[in-house]
C-alpha cells in the first residue's frame, strides 16, 4: 500500500500536469497554491525533489524566475490577523520583506468560500496559506495589497452581516462544543425534575473522576436528607 507521502506526491504531480495545461492565469495561480499547500505536508527533502523535477511545468507566465522556487523550501504561514465590517473581512498577513518580492511571485487566490496566499522565494522560502472560510465571499469583490512587510487582504462578503468565526473549522468546532453541553428542556407534561436529573447525569458521564466523586457525594447526602425528613414526618 502506498504511503501517505507517496499519495500526496502523486497528487502534486497530477496538479503540476494540470497547471501546465491551464491557460487562464487565475486557474494557474489556484493550482500552484494547492501544489504548495500539499508540499507543506510532506518532508522537506521529498518536496524539494518534486520541485526540482517539475521546474519546466511549474511556470505560470513563462518567466524563468519560477526556477528559483524549486530551490526554496515550503514554509506554511501559521499566524495572521483579521477584522471585519458589515460588508467585508480584512486579513493581515505579516511577512518581513515581502514588498521586495517580484509581483509575479506573490499570488492571492479567491474562491466563493476560501482564499489562498502563495509567496515564492522570500529569503529562500516559499510561504503559503490556505483558509476555508465560515461564510461566502465574492471573488470579484475581493482584493489584496502588498506592503513592505505585510499583505493586506480584503474579502467582499456576499451577504452583509457579522461573522462569528473566520474559518469553517473554528465554527464547526464551536458548534460541536456547545451542542455537547446542551440539554433539552422538559415538556410541561414531564416531571419538572427530569431536566435537572438529565443535566446531572450528563455532567456525571462527561466529568472527570473528581466531578464524579462530588456528584456522587451530593446525591448520597440528598438521599439521606430526604429519608430523615420522611422519618420525622
Amino acid at each position: 500500500m502506498a504511503s501517505n507521502t507517496q499519495n500526496t506526491m502523486e497528487d502534486v504531480n497530477e496538479l503540476q500536469r494540470l497547471a501546465q495545461l491551464a491557460h487562464r492565469p487565475h486557474v494557474k495561480s489556484f493550482l500552484q497554491a494547492e501544489i504548495q499547500r500539499l508540499l507543506t505536508t510532506v518532508p522537506a527533502k521529498t518536496s524539494e525533489s518534486s520541485a526540482t523535477q517539475s521546474s519546466a511545468s511549474a511556470t505560470t507566465n513563462g518567466s524563468t524566475a519560477k526556477a528559483r522556487e524549486n530551490k526554496a523550501y515550503a514554509c506554511p504561514i501559521k499566524s495572521y490577523g483579521w477584522d471585519q465590517t458589515p460588508t467585508s473581512v480584512k486579513i493581515y498577513v505579516t511577512l518581513d520583506g515581502v514588498g521586495g518580492v517580484p509581483t509575479d511571485q506573490v499570488q492571492v487566490t479567491f474562491t466563493d468560500g476560501s482564499f489562498s496566499v502563495l509567496v515564492e522565494n522570500l529569503n529562500g522560502k516559499t510561504h503559503s496559506l490556505s483558509v476555508r472560510l465560515s461564510g461566502e465571499i465574492s471573488p470579484t469583490e475581493s482584493s489584496f495589497k502588498v506592503k513592505k512587510n505585510a499583505i493586506n487582504i480584503s474579502l467582499g462578503k456576499t451577504k452583509p452581516g457579522s461573522w462569528s468565526h473566520l474559518t469553517a473549522k473554528e465554527k464547526k468546532d464551536d458548534v460541536a462544543k456547545k451542542s455537547k453541553f446542551d440539554t433539552p428542556s422538559p415538556s410541561p407534561s414531564e416531571d419538572p425534575s427530569a431536566g435537572l436529573m438529565g443535566m446531572l447525569k450528563k455532567m456525571y458521564d462527561d466529568g472527570d473522576d473528581e466531578m464524579k466523586r462530588t456528584l456522587s457525594k451530593a446525591w448520597v447526602e440528598s438521599q439521606v436528607s430526604t429519608a430523615c425528613r420522611a422519618v420525622m414526618l
